[in-house]
């Protein structure tokens, strides 16, 4: 029986430390799918990644949802399109639906008292600059019809204000048997494989593979996390992690990372085993296998050291530390990236250290 494509490097439900491993239906003892070595192969050579995430709710009474809707069609003037195919390009008609939804959404609760409940669920769909926007939009019309269509009203609305092609599906937050909808991480997850699926069907290349399969450890900073360092201020948790940074920094040495950054590293440890040991599968195939193999290996190789941010930080700072003082660095530092690609914004330690030196013990 050959592997299905998706379990080339889906990752169990339960996730801790060395109890995870990518799931490759019996490794070398089950074939590879045509379909599965092709999955495989966009992973390897980093296809687009396709993105799906909730971006708000509009929360309490009537105003913020309408607020919301107004943002969302630039006040009546973006079209906007509803489960049924109906296109909104009047605001009164965008008022009217407003007003359904609000009403439905009492009803459908059956007038208990909600407080500061969602009345929507923000949803936003894109894909990397330079993929064809009228794609997009086509592969989220059919996402949100075939994962919304049937249980919840929504309603979607293209954005070409930025590089990246986007969609906003704003989904009316009671759905027809009266549930919220609340979806977790393995929602997400599984609403990014089927909009990267449907994306390849209408011929661009896209991907929807977890941070874990391509070795990223951490997590990109929220978006209000962004703006507030965008404004030129330090976030109490970035102050406190460059704070604890700097004290391993100038600790004699390094210290042992802590039990879950252990669970973190033993994690990423199997994930490369079970890359590699469909490399060693493939190794023993036809040319095109053996091509895999070697860029299964490159892959692999190439990803980055499971190192938390604070952790990399104390690293950098550290080193700038040892070449101020005239000493070198040791191998277990040198032998870290300091820069790591797609982690979110390069840590700057020379921005950040000046006054250690000044801070550290007398007679330094």
């Amino acid at each position: 029986m050959a592997i299905r494509d998706d379990d080339v490097w889906r990752l169990p439900s339960t996730v801790k430390g060395q109890h995870v491993k990518l799931k490759s239906g019996g490794g070398a003892k089950r074939p590879l799918s045509q379909s599965a070595k092709a999955r495989l192969r966009q992973i390897v050579n980093k296809a687009p990644e396709a993105m799906v995430k909730l971006t708000g709710r509009s929360r309490g009474g009537a105003g913020h949802l309408k607020a919301h809707l107004d943002y969302l069609t630039r006040n009546g003037r973006l079209q906007a399109e509803t489960q049924d195919g109906e296109r909104i390009t009047d605001r009164g008609r965008l008022r009217d639906l407003h007003d359904d939804w609000v009403l439905a959404n009492s009803a459908e609760t059956r007038g208990r008292p909600t407080g500061n409940g969602a009345q929507s669920v923000a949803i936003m769909l894109s894909m990397p600059p330079r993929t064809p926007p009228d794609r997009v939009e086509a592969a989220a019309r059919t996402w949100a019809r075939e994962t919304l269509s049937g249980r919840y009203d929504w309603l979607m609305v293209r954005h070409d204000d930025t590089d990246h092609p986007h969609v906003h599906v704003t989904v009316r937050a009671v759905g027809y048997d009266g549930r919220r909808l609340a979806p977790g991480p393995n929602d997400l997850q599984m609403w990014r494989m089927s909009f990267a699926r449907e994306l390849r069907r209408l011929g661009i290349e896209a991907e929807a593979t977890p941070r874990q399969a391509r070795g990223i450890v951490r997590k990109r900073a929220s978006g209000s996390m962004l703006g507030i360092e965008q404004r030129g201020i330090e976030p109490r948790v970035r102050r406190l992690e460059r704070q604890q940074a700097e004290l391993e920094a100038r600790a004699p040495k390094l210290p042992q990372p802590r039990d879950w950054s252990r669970d973190i590293q033993a994690r990423q440890e199997s994930i490369r085993r079970a890359y590699l040991a469909q490399a060693d599968a493939l190794a023993a195939g036809d040319a095109a296998d053996r091509q895999l193999a070697r860029d299964i290996r490159r892959f692999v190789s190439d990803m980055p050291v499971p190192l938390t941010r604070r952790q990399a930080l104390a690293v950098e700072l550290r080193h700038v530390l040892e070449q101020r003082h005239g000493r070198e660095a040791p191998s277990h530092t040198t032998a870290v990236p300091l820069r790591q690609p797609n982690h979110g914004p390069e840590l700057r330690p020379t921005r950040l250290s000046p006054d250690i030196p000044r801070r550290g013990p007398k007679g330094r």
